[in-house]
Protein backbone atom coordinates (compact mmCIF):
# COMPACT_ATOMS: atom_id res chain seq x y z
CA UNK A 1 0.00 0.00 0.00
CA UNK A 2 1.37 3.34 -0.99
CA UNK A 3 2.05 6.18 1.36
CA UNK A 4 -0.66 8.35 -0.21
CA UNK A 5 -3.29 5.59 -0.05
CA UNK A 6 -2.70 5.08 3.66
CA UNK A 7 -3.16 8.81 4.27
CA UNK A 8 -6.37 8.89 2.22
CA UNK A 9 -7.71 6.00 4.29
CA UNK A 10 -6.83 7.78 7.53
CA UNK A 11 -8.37 11.04 6.32
CA UNK A 12 -11.59 9.23 5.32
CA UNK A 13 -11.77 7.50 8.70
CA UNK A 14 -11.23 10.77 10.58
CA UNK A 15 -13.73 12.58 8.33
CA UNK A 16 -16.32 9.87 9.04
CA UNK A 17 -15.75 10.13 12.77
CA UNK A 18 -15.92 13.94 12.58
CA UNK A 19 -19.22 13.68 10.70
CA UNK A 20 -20.68 11.43 13.39
CA UNK A 21 -19.44 13.74 16.16
CA UNK A 22 -20.98 16.72 14.34
CA UNK A 23 -24.27 14.82 14.13
CA UNK A 24 -24.21 14.20 17.86
CA UNK A 25 -23.37 17.83 18.56
CA UNK A 26 -26.33 18.91 16.43
CA UNK A 27 -28.56 16.47 18.33
CA UNK A 28 -27.28 17.88 21.62
CA UNK A 29 -28.00 21.41 20.38
CA UNK A 30 -31.53 20.79 19.07
CA UNK A 31 -32.89 18.57 21.83
CA UNK A 32 -33.55 21.50 24.19
CA UNK A 33 -35.30 23.34 21.34
CA UNK A 34 -37.66 20.41 20.81
CA UNK A 35 -38.24 20.09 24.55
CA UNK A 36 -39.03 23.81 24.85
CA UNK A 37 -41.53 23.70 21.97
CA UNK A 38 -43.30 20.75 23.57
CA UNK A 39 -43.10 22.01 27.13
CA UNK A 40 -44.46 25.46 26.18
CA UNK A 41 -47.59 23.80 24.84
CA UNK A 42 -48.05 20.89 27.22
CA UNK A 43 -46.42 21.74 30.57
CA UNK A 44 -49.71 23.18 31.78
CA UNK A 45 -51.19 19.68 31.44
CA UNK A 46 -48.55 18.25 33.77
CA UNK A 47 -46.29 16.55 31.23
CA UNK A 48 -42.86 17.41 29.94
CA UNK A 49 -40.79 16.33 26.94
CA UNK A 50 -38.22 14.47 28.96
CA UNK A 51 -34.53 14.67 29.65
CA UNK A 52 -31.99 14.91 26.89
CA UNK A 53 -29.06 12.64 26.31
CA UNK A 54 -26.22 12.61 28.82
CA UNK A 55 -22.53 13.01 28.09
CA UNK A 56 -22.19 9.29 28.83
CA UNK A 57 -24.77 8.50 26.13
CA UNK A 58 -22.84 10.60 23.61
CA UNK A 59 -19.57 8.90 24.59
CA UNK A 60 -21.10 5.47 24.07
CA UNK A 61 -22.53 6.60 20.73
CA UNK A 62 -19.12 7.81 19.56
CA UNK A 63 -17.52 4.48 20.49
CA UNK A 64 -20.31 2.58 18.71
CA UNK A 65 -19.91 4.75 15.59
CA UNK A 66 -16.09 4.57 15.68
CA UNK A 67 -15.73 0.77 15.88
CA UNK A 68 -16.64 0.00 12.24
CA UNK A 69 -14.58 2.97 11.09
CA UNK A 70 -11.45 1.72 12.80
CA UNK A 71 -11.90 -1.95 11.92
CA UNK A 72 -12.70 -1.45 8.22
CA UNK A 73 -10.11 -3.11 6.00
CA UNK A 74 -11.09 -2.36 2.40
CA UNK A 75 -11.06 0.96 0.60
CA UNK A 76 -14.64 0.35 -0.52
CA UNK A 77 -15.89 -0.02 3.05
CA UNK A 78 -13.94 3.01 4.22
CA UNK A 79 -15.55 5.08 1.44
CA UNK A 80 -18.96 3.57 2.20
CA UNK A 81 -18.58 4.46 5.89
CA UNK A 82 -17.80 8.04 4.90
CA UNK A 83 -20.93 8.21 2.74
CA UNK A 84 -23.07 6.74 5.55
CA UNK A 85 -21.61 9.24 8.04
CA UNK A 86 -22.34 12.14 5.68
CA UNK A 87 -25.93 10.96 5.24
CA UNK A 88 -26.36 10.82 9.02
CA UNK A 89 -24.87 14.31 9.32
CA UNK A 90 -27.19 15.64 6.62
CA UNK A 91 -30.15 14.11 8.45
CA UNK A 92 -28.96 15.71 11.70
CA UNK A 93 -28.68 19.07 9.96
CA UNK A 94 -32.37 18.89 9.05
CA UNK A 95 -33.10 18.85 12.77
CA UNK A 96 -31.94 22.46 12.91
CA UNK A 97 -35.11 23.44 11.06
CA UNK A 98 -37.57 20.90 12.46
CA UNK A 99 -36.65 20.56 16.14
CA UNK A 100 -38.46 23.71 17.24
CA UNK A 101 -41.73 22.81 15.50
CA UNK A 102 -44.68 23.06 17.84
CA UNK A 103 -46.43 19.71 18.32
CA UNK A 104 -50.03 19.48 17.23
CA UNK A 105 -51.07 17.43 20.28
CA UNK A 106 -49.89 16.72 23.79
CA UNK A 107 -51.33 13.22 24.05
CA UNK A 108 -52.28 10.55 21.56
CA UNK A 109 -55.39 8.44 21.92
CA UNK A 110 -53.39 6.00 24.04
CA UNK A 111 -52.42 8.69 26.57
CA UNK A 112 -48.77 8.98 25.59
CA UNK A 113 -46.88 11.45 23.45
CA UNK A 114 -45.44 10.43 20.10
CA UNK A 115 -43.16 13.06 18.64
CA UNK A 116 -44.06 13.55 14.99
CA UNK A 117 -42.96 17.15 14.55
CA UNK A 118 -39.40 17.61 15.79
CA UNK A 119 -37.71 14.95 13.69
CA UNK A 120 -35.74 13.56 16.64
CA UNK A 121 -37.31 10.11 16.35
CA UNK A 122 -36.63 10.04 12.60
CA UNK A 123 -32.99 10.96 13.18
CA UNK A 124 -32.64 8.28 15.85
CA UNK A 125 -34.09 5.68 13.49
CA UNK A 126 -31.79 6.71 10.64
CA UNK A 127 -28.73 6.72 12.93
CA UNK A 128 -29.67 3.26 14.22
CA UNK A 129 -30.14 1.93 10.68
CA UNK A 130 -26.81 3.47 9.59
CA UNK A 131 -25.05 1.85 12.54
CA UNK A 132 -26.57 -1.56 11.78
CA UNK A 133 -25.60 -1.19 8.12
CA UNK A 134 -22.03 -0.21 9.04
CA UNK A 135 -21.66 -3.24 11.31
CA UNK A 136 -23.18 -5.62 8.74
CA UNK A 137 -20.80 -4.33 6.08
CA UNK A 138 -17.92 -4.62 8.55
CA UNK A 139 -18.71 -8.29 9.18
CA UNK A 140 -18.75 -8.94 5.44
CA UNK A 141 -15.50 -6.99 4.98
CA UNK A 142 -13.72 -8.85 7.78
CA UNK A 143 -14.97 -12.20 6.46
CA UNK A 144 -13.63 -11.42 2.99
CA UNK A 145 -10.34 -10.21 4.47
CA UNK A 146 -10.04 -13.39 6.57
CA UNK A 147 -10.75 -15.64 3.61
CA UNK A 148 -8.14 -13.82 1.53
CA UNK A 149 -5.61 -14.26 4.31
CA UNK A 150 -6.32 -18.00 4.41
CA UNK A 151 -6.19 -18.45 0.64
CA UNK A 152 -3.29 -16.16 -0.21
CA UNK A 153 0.06 -17.92 -0.24
CA UNK A 154 2.57 -16.80 2.33
CA UNK A 155 5.59 -14.97 0.91
CA UNK A 156 8.70 -17.12 0.85
CA UNK A 157 11.72 -15.93 2.76
CA UNK A 158 14.82 -15.59 0.62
Amino acid sequence: MSYLASHVRAICRWASLAAYVLSLLILHHVYPMAAKAYDDLCASEGITFGEGYSVRDFGIAIVVFAAPLVLARSRVLIATNLIIALIVTFTASTLLTTAGNIPYECFTSMGTYEDHTSGLEDFTLIAFFATCLAYALLIIDLAIWGIRKLIAPEPKAQ
